[in-house]
């Protein structure tokens, strides 16, 4: 009997595959919500489907499952552990292993076996009515009130693994913040606000953060960042400079946006050997982005240097913008020459076509070589 095991940990990809065999996991789901008072509704079943490629032989399947069947999950009617394909329930919050074994040409001379395993496949969770309802109070949320709630929930074994209380949490602490709230027990609310988001993004394996009204609290608090940290130093003092790209660097879920002005930051504290560290790894990167376009307009989607497509904020894009002009003009003092900044200009110059300090920059003396290029 020849056996092919597939073992891999993977939280971010829905396929695997070994030499010309593949025996694969598909879900057109990932995240969902746990049966409630044992009335399942169809937003609560999972279909896992087995795909196999370059494949011989009559196939058997058996799947299996993290945790107990009957107890943290349950085959929907039609399904078993040997059927090709299954549709799953789970009745209890967490993240679930998926195992697939496929053997061919059982008990014969040509038995082949290809197991495929992905941890953390399915996300279980909660929307947690109380936060939301908190957080969506009228006329105003009760950000104490949430805060505290949501540290509650964080402090249950139940939610250990669960990025939503957290990013309550962050919400809560950070509507503080805007509220001028001066409790000495708040005065760290910033900074305990984004190690939530931290906490929050450590957690999520299958998309939490993609909801909409978090992907709009991350966009506010990120240009808060901005604005008040980021843009007042700029020109300032080199040390609060620093502090502001710290707390964004924690912040963004896209590290290539605040990475070019941490490079021009470290070069002018007199650390050319990390400035220069960062840049030789970042610009090849940038280099290779591709930002999409619809119906002739950008959007805020782009290609990363893997090819995946990624989403950057109004705040990463500003911010980027911010770190190409500052280490173009650095790159232009370090090298004697306007070269590896009108490399970098040159390469974003789609992207901020209208917008005037850019263009003032790029059209003006100290890169005219660029334009005429």
């Amino acid at each position: 009997m020849k056996k092919i095991f597939l073992l891999a940990i993977l939280s971010l990809f829905s396929s695997l595959s070994i030499s010309a065999q593949t025996a694969e996991i598909t879900a057109a789901k990932r995240l969902v919500e746990p049966v409630f008072e044992r009335v399942v509704k169809p937003d609560n079943i999972v279909e896992l489907k087995s795909v196999l490629k370059n494949t011989k032989g009559k196939a058997t399947f058996l799947w299996a499952i993290s945790g107990t069947k009957g107890k943290e999950w349950d085959f929907e009617k039609g399904s078993s552990e040997t059927t090709e394909n299954i549709k799953v329930t789970f009745n209890r919050l967490g993240n679930y292993t998926i195992t697939l074994t496929v053997v061919f040409d059982r008990n014969t001379d040509n038995e082949t076996e290809i197991e495929t395993e992905i941890e953390d496949y399915i996300t279980v969770r909660s929307v947690f009515p109380e936060l939301a309802a908190l957080y969506a109070q009228k006329p105003k949320p009760n950000y104490e009130k949430l805060t505290l709630r949501a540290s509650d929930f964080i402090a249950k074994p139940k939610y250990a693994n669960d990025p939503t209380p957290y990013l309550f949490l962050a919400k809560g602490l950070y509507g503080l913040v805007k509220e001028g709230n001066a409790e000495p027990e708040f005065e760290s609310a910033l900074e305990e606000s984004i190690s939530a988001l931290q906490s929050a993004v450590e957690l999520d394996k299958n998309g939490v953060l993609n909801d909409v009204e978090h992907q709009n609290f991350i966009n506010e608090l990120e240009g808060y960042l901005l604005r008040e940290y980021l843009e007042v130093h700029l020109d300032g003092k080199l040390p609060d400079l620093g502090e502001a790209i710290d707390l964004y660097k924690q912040t963004t879920l896209n590290p290539i946006s605040i990475n070019f002005l941490e490079a021009y930051y470290k070069y002018k504290m007199k650390n050319a050997k990390a400035a220069n560290v960062i840049w030789s790894a970042e610009i090849p990167k940038l280099l290779k982005y591709e930002r999409i376009e619809v119906d002739g307009k950008f959007t805020n989607s782009f290609k990363n240097e893997l090819g995946v497509t990624i989403q950057l904020t109004e705040s990463d894009l500003k911010v980027l913008k911010y770190g190409i002009m500052y280490s173009a003009v650095i790159l232009l003092e370090r090298d004697k020459n306007a070269e590896k900044g009108c490399e970098l200009l040159r390469k974003v110059d789609p992207w901020f076509q209208f917008d005037k300090d850019f263009r003032n920059l790029f059209e003006g003396d100290l890169f005219s070589s660029c334009v005429k290029k």
